[in-house]
């Protein structure tokens, strides 16, 4: 057995390198497009986020219904995203209406879109807390519970994709070294049917020989180029770091929202009231008039 995969190897290992490169390409640059998807939609989503708090504070919206409030401006938000095409621009996490050919379909978003909503929504638990969550969790949570953002097809985990395509360059790299050694070692043993005293006649056994170590060292060669291609992509073209960027952009839209809504629903409702509560113990034990009191109904009328 071990013979039979040694002998697969040392004849069609450049072969198999070769489908692994193609299919490692065809998968990466799947991944690269799905991943410049979610970083357009996610900037869209973020910046219309954005934009609708800077709203609410410019009009000093009052915030009593936490609840109601998520909603109401997630629902907002569902109402400008783009519901046919999004266009991104190179460089830029900007997406836009567009007719151009440089664009996508919005109708696998469509799910995609009232996911990431109902999730957010989903964590009005956290949002009513008056204790800062740990957003890097939370954004975790919420967008984890988005398929698009989690398989590729909707099948493929493109985090485990991007794994492998990280580790490939190191893997051509040991492969073309394994088929080196096992060229080498099952070239040696022509070594003992050479006749010292005939090399003339051993002529053909010196040819296979040298031309079993040539295709080892080209298993090492081929495995070098081939890390080389993939390392070049990955370093002009990198999947992990985009998806890290789009991952904190919606981590500090998460943190704009929280601290927008403690403010504005805390402000009143914690802070006002435990004030009037010490001055009015204050007022109690010093026998001070009961105005107060009586400006504490007032608020609370």
């Amino acid at each position: 057995m071990v013979e039979i995969i040694l002998g697969f190897f040392g004849n069609y290992l450049i072969e198999f390198m070769m489908a692994l490169l193609a299919s490692a390409l065809v998968f990466r640059y799947l991944a690269y497009r799905h991943s410049k998807d979610d970083e357009a939609y996610y900037s869209r989503f973020t910046r219309e986020l954005d934009t609708c708090i800077d709203e609410d504070k410019q009009k000093g919206l009052r915030i009593d219904d936490v609840d109601s409030y998520l909603s109401n401006i997630l629902g907002r938000v569902n109402q400008k995203l783009p519901t046919q095409t999004l266009r991104f621009r190179t460089n830029k996490n900007v997406s836009e209406r567009s007719s151009d050919d440089d664009r996508m379909s919005l109708g696998d978003y469509v799910g995609s879109k009232h996911g990431l909503i109902a999730s957010i929504q989903g964590e009005g638990s956290i949002f009513n807390c008056q204790v800062p969550p740990d957003f890097t969790e939370l954004t975790d949570r919420v967008m984890n519970d988005d398929k698009n953002w989690t398989k590729l097809f909707g099948h493929v985990p493109i985090e485990g994709v991007s794994r492998m395509i990280d580790i490939l360059p190191n893997l051509f790299i040991v492969f073309g070294v394994f088929g080196t050694f096992i060229g080498i070692a099952m070239a040696l043993p022509e070594i003992a049917n050479l006749d010292f005293n005939n090399l003339e006649g051993s002529s053909d056994t010196l040819t296979r020989f040298v031309i079993n170590v040539a295709y080892a060292m080209k298993t090492s060669i081929a495995g070098i180029a081939f890390s080389l291609v993939l390392t070049f992509l990955n370093t002009f073209f990198p999947i992990q770091d985009m998806r890290e960027r789009t991952f904190k952009k919606v981590e500090t839209t998460m943190q704009i929202l929280w601290y927008h809504i403690q403010n504005d629903s805390s402000k009143d409702k914690i802070i006002f009231p435990q004030i009037l509560e010490v001055l009015k113990e204050i007022s109690q034990k010093l026998n001070l008039p009961k105005d107060l009191e009586e400006l504490s109904k007032r608020k609370a009328s």
